[in-house]
């Protein structure tokens, strides 16, 4: 079975405001939230019998990252949920491939990552709630 990479790609400035738009649609039915966070997640899944070298990783990274920002790619989730949050991931469904998923392994061919089988994207949510 082929590993499923995940590259966490931090908050910017247009998070910020998309998430302030979900906080204020989530409260009328959530009175309690107090803060909303997203973050975005592309999995890849990796088919090659090792796991990526560095240098495919710089690729990767560079490929899911903003060329205005520095280190705003990881591998680690940036959303650290603490005792009173909830952590939620929307994305589509695994049972099928995503024209957005078919673009981004053109592009991932094209710079010569091959094992790249398929790329899906999620949007990550952390809510963060009085108790």
């Amino acid at each position: 079975m082929s590993p499923v990479l995940h590259f966490y790609v931090r908050p910017s400035g247009h998070e910020g405001a998309a998430s302030g738009h979900t906080r204020r649609k989530l409260q009328g039915k959530l009175p309690q939230l107090q803060a909303v966070e997203t973050e975005l997640c592309y999995n890849v899944n990796w088919t090659a019998e090792a796991l990526p070298s560095a240098e495919e990783m710089k690729k990767l990274m560079w490929l899911f990252g903003c060329p205005l920002l520095l280190d705003d790619v990881a591998q680690e989730s940036w959303l650290l949920s603490g005792s009173s949050d909830l952590l939620l991931e929307v994305g589509p469904r695994l049972n099928f491939s995503t024209p957005t998923s078919t673009n981004i392994m053109s592009v991932c061919h094209a710079a010569g990552l091959g094992p790249v089988d398929r790329v899906e994207t999620t949007r990550r949510y952390r809510l963060s709630v009085w108790l």
